[in-house]
């Protein structure tokens, strides 16, 4: 009996040792090929749960942005602003193109009030090419503004209900640990092999192992990234 007791006494010790040894930390948070938080490549709008706020913060363009849960509160002024910056680019890009296609046109064997007809219909269609010219560029500047919002606390933009981008909030980088704050150095260094390329947009793209629409989208302000979205580019807002 006496030999029993003992070795169930060592036996506990032994389990209260293992129990009582140092867990590894949890590596970092990273924004991996199978995104972040659930949101994956693939995932729907409707399968987010609570990982997203309630409500979206943008919706330029067609798709809508929302901010990763327990991020800002959606701005109802900013968003009617965006729908009357759309709505007034839209409408004065829908003029000029219309002005430009009706300027009269004198032909060679015209009046010089036919040619004076003519100058003022294209004076009139180059003012509105102007301002519609202005008003896209006030478009882009919104955008730009939301995408950094978004980038700020991190989130997702879904065209119509499939998930078109997770976007890494600064403290998380991809698992080569690219993100905000990498100098572009490094970010050649990490990704220059694995075929990094510049995109219309003016950022820098690297596919995504195992999901071929998908890439690695970093934006860069000067020598440094800015943030980092998994971006599926073939998805079209609006």
């Amino acid at each position: 009996m006496r030999i029993v007791v003992i070795g169930a006494a060592l036996l506990m010790a032994a389990l209260t040792a293992c129990s009582a040894a140092p867990q590894p930390a949890p590596g970092p948070e990273a924004l991996g090929p199978d995104g972040l938080r659930g949101l994956a490549p693939g995932v729907t709008k409707a399968a987010t749960g609570t990982t997203l706020a309630a409500e979206p913060m943008s919706g330029l363009d067609g798709c809508k942005s929302y901010a990763l849960a327990g991020g800002p509160a959606p701005d109802p002024a900013a968003l009617e602003a965006e729908e009357r910056a759309v709505a007034k680019a839209d409408d004065l890009n829908r003029k000029a193109t219309d002005a430009d296609a009706n300027v009269f046109d004198p032909s060679l064997h015209g009046s010089a009030a036919d040619y004076a007809k003519s100058a003022a219909q294209s004076a009139a269609a180059a003012k509105l090419s102007a301002e519609a010219a202005g008003a896209s560029a006030d478009v882009a500047e919104l955008r730009e503004q939301r995408a950094a919002e978004l980038a700020a606390t991190g989130g997702a933009v879904f065209a119509g209900d499939k998930l078109r981008a997770v976007v890494a909030p600064p403290q998380v980088k991809t698992p080569e640990g690219a993100g905000a704050g990498t100098p572009l150095a490094d970010l050649h260094r990490l990704y220059d092999a694995k075929g990094l390329k510049p995109t219309p947009a003016g950022h820098f793209a690297v596919a995504v192992p195992g999901h071929p629409a998908w890439t690695y989208d970093f934006t860069a302000v000067g020598p440094k990234v800015t943030y980092v979205a998994l971006m599926d580019a073939s998805l079209k807002c609006g």
